[in-house]
């Protein structure tokens, strides 16, 4: 920690004078191509090939600059970029910090954690993109005036900018997929209250529909690991986390919904309604429990209605059919998970030429850039059809790694900042998906107005500087405690009616007041924001 703070305080100082100058004025001065508009033909950005490093993974997939998208930038561009990360190295949070205790920054820098980037930034790793943005980016300044909450998930609380993050035009995420030909078999109508949806998933789990007269059926299950509890306390509106009310934050195992809806938890796992192994089968279950004829229903991605096609000969009749979230014990229908702009990338301290990376960010923005990197490169991944509709091509679609791992692989919707286009998603979704995400887009009412934006289980909120690690350090007691405690609860090894009023206190003691008043100020921001 000491040494990581002395190589922040001197990129600090080699940063200040870039930083106290005004961005265009040093990086004018530092631009090293020397290009002209004259010299430049298409989409260039500089006359000759230029390469950056860059510090980005995603999905365990390190920055591989021989990926199909990026070489075809570099093409166009003539800004070629370079990842630092090894290809073997799946572990971001340790490449991170053995950069910055290395004091060699890459040229640009992106990470997982928003919270993180921008105290990189504060701290003089990464400069502020703001004049750089009104002087040498037009399109991605055109995006932020048209999208204020994009522009605000920018923002860092300090003012400046330090990375562009990456919209999504879609607003649906997740999905409650079951499945259509068990309630078939069994005579069921599809569940559309919490209620209900126990009284499916124990004939799921009682009435043999997967026929092999063995009591081996998973009703309920989920490959979302560590996000896992908030997927099912959702049922009865509450879980592991903060979330506002009537314009005030509470912290949710504080509040009656929560001991309402983990005693039935403990119920439903007690009668083997829950996959007995939900907290340790992890990311491979849905393959596993799915390809096995042994899951029922769960809360997943578009890419759960893949399996129509995938395991149509080898289990006849299966189909996963996208649902209504259940309405709540009050009535209520909500789905509190929905895209959000994510992180994306920043230009360090120790970059030379920040005009031209920058004006590498906003080609991203254009319609050319925005192509490439949401379908790829036309007649190689994609074409257009009669309509002017994008279809990929059977590379693609037939590919062993399924379309999106395919994608993927050629470098496409990487962790940059652009803008995620919804035809790159329609273009292979299942007919299964495409029925998923127009039931969901059709309901913007299930999403709860007011509320922030909601990914990986937590609001996402930014907090002032001067609180944010007072903040952290709350919760790095407070959230083992409560994960420890819900999954001895869930699993019955102990009881909440027992343990509730000494888990309370133990919260309190722990600060559990203070960390709802950090999140009241930073929600009040990001009203005011929105």
């Amino acid at each position: 920690m000491k040494k990581t703070l002395i190589v922040l305080l001197s990129l600090f100082a080699i940063a200040f004078p870039l930083m106290a100058g005004g961005s265009g004025e040093t990086t004018e001065a530092a631009s090293s191509s020397g290009s002209t508009a004259a010299e430049l033909t298409g989409s260039q950005i500089v006359a000759e090939p230029t390469t950056f490093t860059i510090f980005l993974t995603m999905n365990n997939m390190p920055f591989d600059s021989d990926w199909l998208v990026w070489q075809e930038a570099g093409r166009r561009t003539n800004v070629y970029l370079e990842g630092i990360i090894p290809q073997s190295n799946s572990n971001e949070e340790e490449a991170y910090n053995l950069m910055l205790s290395s004091g060699e920054l890459a040229d640009i820098i992106g990470y997982k954690d928003t919270a993180v980037l921008e105290q990189l930034g504060r701290d003089g790793g990464l400069i502020p993109l703001n004049d750089l943005i009104d002087q040498y980016a037009p399109h991605i300044k055109a995006y932020m005036e048209e999208n204020p909450a994009f522009a605000g998930y920018c923002y860092s609380l300090d003012g400046n900018i330090y990375m562009i993050p990456k919209s999504q035009e879609l607003v649906s995420a997740e999905y409650w997929w079951i499945r259509e030909d068990w309630l078939d078999k069994l005579g069921l109508e599809v569940p559309t209250t919490v209620d209900e949806l126990y009284d499916v998933l124990t004939a799921f789990r009682n009435e043999d529909p997967n026929g092999n007269g063995i009591k081996d059926e998973i009703p309920l299950f989920d490959r979302a690991g560590d996000k896992m509890p908030d997927e099912y306390l959702y049922l009865w509106d509450s879980s592991t986390e903060f979330y506002p009310r009537d314009g005030q934050m509470t912290f949710e195992p504080l509040e009656d919904n929560f001991v309402y809806a983990v005693k039935n938890l403990a119920k439903w796992y007690k009668e083997g309604l829950i996959d007995p192994e939900i907290f340790t089968r992890g990311a491979k279950g849905r393959d596993l429990l799915l390809s096995s004829n042994l899951g029922g229903c769960t809360h997943d991605w578009v890419s759960a209605g893949n399996y129509n096609d995938s395991l149509a000969e080898e289990i006849p009749g299966f189909k996963m059919l996208a649902i209504a979230p259940p309405a709540d014990q009050n009535g209520n229908v909500t789905e509190r998970v929905a895209r959000t702009p994510s992180v994306g990338w920043g230009i360090s301290s120790q970059c030379e030429d920040p005009v031209t990376v920058i004006k590498f960010f906003d080609y991203m923005f254009t319609e050319e850039g925005a192509e490439l990197m949401n379908f790829g490169v036309e007649g190689e991944t994609f074409v257009y059809d009669e309509n002017g509709n994008v279809q990929y091509t059977d590379k693609v679609m037939n590919s062993e790694l399924g379309p999106l791992e395919y994608l993927r692989t050629c470098g496409i919707q990487y962790r940059i900042g652009m803008l995620q286009y919804a035809e790159y998603e329609y273009a292979f979704m299942t007919e299964a998906g495409k029925q998923a995400n127009e039931l969901y887009e059709a309901h913007h009412e299930w999403y709860p107005e007011n509320l922030p934006p909601y990914l990986d289980g937590a609001l996402i909120l930014k907090y002032p500087p001067e609180l944010e690690a007072e903040y952290q350090k709350i919760m790095s007691s407070i959230r083992p405690y409560v994960d420890e405690k819900f999954q001895s609860w869930m699993l019955g090894t102990s009881d909440i009616d027992e343990d509730y009023d000494e888990f309370v206190q133990e919260l309190y003691d722990r600060g559990i007041e203070r960390a709802i008043e950090i999140n009241q100020i930073a929600y009040e921001i990001w009203l005011g924001e929105n």
